[in-house]
């Protein structure tokens, strides 16, 4: 009798629940699902994965899926029918774009990625995407067949659910209640909604540290409300152990500060090499020297080398590098960080040599136009007074045509020709940006089956570079502007694996040139450093001593030590984040 009872109250439910419904809801479900499962396999976690990470991330999709749902609903004017077929399409743009977004960059879709929409325009950056496709994507298609036959199967009436006027009034209860306690906090600590307890909560900083991670386990709703903020762009109110924090360790010059090493005034010019790795340095293929050149350049007396250097560019890929190496702070992992860093103030490098007498004017020279990666906006922040950008090039270039590196080189010889010096001069080459399907051709080819052809091509590629720097740094011989400039060859960021198809042999290890720094090889540490070292490095060798040195550790002292780089990661946070050097001065 009471199995009888219970068999009934079950499928009463169930037919409250509405099987059809469920299908299609639950194929809006699955995609989520399908796009963190291929996240695991895409994506560096920035930690391993416990247990629970699982249920964790199960439960998140349904409450993603609701919550699309929902505004669907919403949107829709309560059409059932018509709520889900949108709910589909929502889910499936979310899921698509993360998943090919992630081969590129290794993160989750950030908040503001809409913001560096413009960068499509570029044809690299359009070529990159057109090879990001994999077969795998095919699901979407498959998903789309199987939801439009039984979209046009069920008809409205057969969609109509008894439990969705509960459920829409129980997640409204749940939603009101989560405004009501982020606004009461907002209203008791100093009337302001962007110092809530959200802002301050553990789960905030593991989003600081561990985006992947996080984002894996809580899902995107659950993101929006922690890092509403990064949606406002307002400026994080620090309390006074924050301040105390950031203080304390920027103001630590042990480890930042040893000698001045350049004698006299110097012209500082800072080369930044697009995707550069430091095994390249030495390699020999086919019985070829890659990059002859750098290979003599690290043999020479007057050169420091370190082939160690750790990556710390993120989400922001070639813009994370130029502004770690500009200000001295790593870059946001949670957010690209020029969207919000272009509205911030910094003790920029150029800014910093140029208020205390090293240099007299600064310029920098890119292969792009002067909008990508907000090149225009960030430059100011920088102290940077001049941007030379591809529509500045003597001859007529196709609008998304980028300058190749033999004209990028051109165009930087041309500027030098005519600035007074010293001058900070900062030039970003192109050329060896993927994707790799295609290489610069030069008369140097290579043909070692053992690589893949994406490698082979990114090796010709290294060597074209390796010959256009040579020809730059003859003509500045030429000109009589070498022995009276520093002269800094660096990378942006790693080439990705996965664009080379190479696996795990491939390092991500950048390479770091200082020439006529005046740096002594015995005397200066040439094993593992960061990124971040290198602003330290370079105010150390031309004496200046500001109070910001930066969070990096100065190369030239031969005992440098490992730090923190958590710590490090969430106090550049706070300090992007707050505008912290504006409110200082």
């Amino acid at each position: 009798m009471l199995s009888t009872i219970v068999q009934n109250r079950i499928v009463c439910w169930w037919r409250q629940l509405n099987p059809r419904f469920l299908l299609l809801f639950g194929l809006s479900v699955v995609n989520l699902l399908f796009m963190h499962t291929q996240m695991v396999l895409l994506v560096e976690f920035e930690y391993p994965f416990k247990p629970d990470a699982i249920f964790s991330n199960v439960f998140s999709c349904l409450i993603d899926g609701t919550f699309f749902f929902l505004l669907s609903l919403l949107l829709m004017r309560g059409r059932v029918k018509g709520a889900l077929l949108l709910t589909f399409i929502l889910t499936v743009l979310l899921s698509f774009c993360n998943v090919l977004y992630s081969r590129f960059f290794g993160h989750y879709l950030p908040n503001l990625a809409i913001l560096q929409i413009g960068n499509m325009n570029d044809n690299d950056v359009m070529g990159s995407t057109l090879t990001g496709f994999r077969w795998m994507d095919c699901y979407y298609i498959l998903m789309a067949l199987v939801f439009g036959w039984l979209y046009m199967r069920y008809d409205k009436v057969t969609l109509k659910t008894r439990w969705l006027r509960t459920m829409g009034w129980l997640w409204s209860a749940i939603l009101t209640c989560v405004v009501a306690i982020i606004l009461l906090f907002g209203f008791f600590r100093d009337h302001d909604l962007k110092t809530s307890f959200i802002r301050f909560s553990p789960i905030r900083i593991q989003y600081v540290l561990a985006p992947n991670n996080m984002l894996y386990r809580s899902g995107f709703l659950r993101r929006a409300l922690v890092c509403y903020d990064d949606f406002i762009q307002k400026d994080l109110k620090l309390d006074d152990s924050q301040k105390e924090a950031i203080r304390r360790e920027y103001m630590d010059y042990r480890q930042r500060t040893m000698t001045a090493t350049v004698k006299g005034v110097k012209n500082l010019i800072f080369i930044v090499v697009e995707s550069y790795l430091a095994q390249t340095s030495d390699l020999v293929v086919d019985g070829k020297e890659i990059t002859p050149f750098m290979n003599r350049l690290k043999r020479d007396s007057m050169v420091y080398y370190n082939g160690h250097m750790h990556p710390n560019a993120t989400i922001g890929e070639s813009s994370d590098g130029q502004f770690v190496y500009m200000t001295g702070l790593l870059p946001l992992k949670s957010e690209i960080t020029v969207n919000i860093a272009k509205d911030k103030t910094f003790c920029g490098l150029p800014a910093t040599l140029m208020k205390t007498g090293r240099v007299k004017n600064t310029h920098i020279v890119v292969p792009t136009s002067p909008t990508f990666w907000e090149q225009d906006k960030m430059n100011p922040r920088y102290g940077i007074e001049k941007l030379y950008s591809k529509f500045d090039y003597a001859k007529d270039m196709n609008d998304y045509e980028d300058l190749n590196d033999e004209q990028i080189f051109q165009m930087a010889t041309q500027v030098e020709e005519t600035a007074e010096q010293p001058f900070f001069s900062l030039v970003l080459t192109m050329s060896m940006h993927n994707p790799y399907t295609k290489c610069v051709e030069h008369g140097f080819t290579l043909t070692d089956e053992s690589l893949s052809e994406e490698y082979r091509n990114y090796l010709v590629d290294c060597h074209y570079t390796d010959m256009q720097i040579e020809r730059y740094i003859n003509g500045l011989k030429q000109r009589e502007l070498y022995d009276n400039s520093v002269i800094v060859i660096t990378a942006d960021h790693h080439a990705h694996p996965v664009y080379l198809n190479m696996g795990d042999k491939v390092s991500d290890e950048l390479p770091l040139y200082i020439i006529n720094g005046g740096m002594d090889k015995e005397n200066s540490w040439t094993g593992p450093c960061n990124q971040l070292d290198v602003y330290t490095t370079l105010l150390d060798i031309y004496g200046v001593r500001p109070e910001w040195r930066g969070f990096g550790r100065t190369l030239l002292n031969v005992d440098y030590q490992e730090y923190p780089i958590e710590k490090i990661q969430l106090l550049s946070d706070w300090i992007i984040r707050s505008n912290y050097f504006s409110l200082s001065q």
